[in-house]
């Protein structure tokens, strides 16, 4: 009996997490840096699920770093608090040119349920021109994981809310 679990066990932590992510088509990878602006932290913590969880991401050329000015993507989660605003714009002016910045979550986009509170200026949809606005409360690690692909695809699919 405990074999049989065991044996389950190593089939379920060894067997593949999802279908193979496609290749970044470039010579370097595709580096993200992440902020998270406010909130609640839900899609923080989706966000280092996918980091953390076995997506295969480094082996597709999506990498995140620590360091803004390494960067080639702003992901930011949360709404954007009035304290967080100048973290956000530093981030932002610290990263190299081509960037592109991804909102991910109905706070980081539209400013979610918190959007009336008078310490938050809300989504960045109206203060800056986003690349990729991943929906949900929070999203999962697959749906982010797709508006990801979609920034590398030339025909992206629709993203799932959860």
């Amino acid at each position: 009996m405990s074999t049989v679990l065991i044996r389950a066990l190593f089939t379920s932590l060894l067997a593949p997490a999802g279908p193979a992510l496609p290749p970044v088509v470039s010579r370097s990878p595709l580096v993200f840096f992440h902020v998270d602006s406010g909130g609640c932290e839900a899609c923080s913590l989706e966000v280092e699920a996918l980091r953390k969880g076995d997506y295969g991401l480094a082996e597709a050329g999506i990498v995140f770093t620590d360091a803004p000015r390494l960067a080639d993507m702003l992901l930011v989660t949360g709404t954007c608090t009035r304290m967080m605003a100048p973290v956000v714009k530093a981030a932002w002016e610290a990263m190299p040119q081509p960037k592109g910045l991804l909102a991910v979550g109905a706070c980081a986009i539209d400013g979610g349920p918190f959007a009336e509170n008078y310490a938050v200026l809300g989504g960045l949809e109206k203060r800056a021109s986003v690349d990729c606005a991943i929906p949900g409360c929070p999203p999962t690690p697959d749906a982010i994981l797709q508006g990801i692909v979609n920034l590398l695809s030339p025909t992206p699919a629709p993203i799932m809310e959860a």
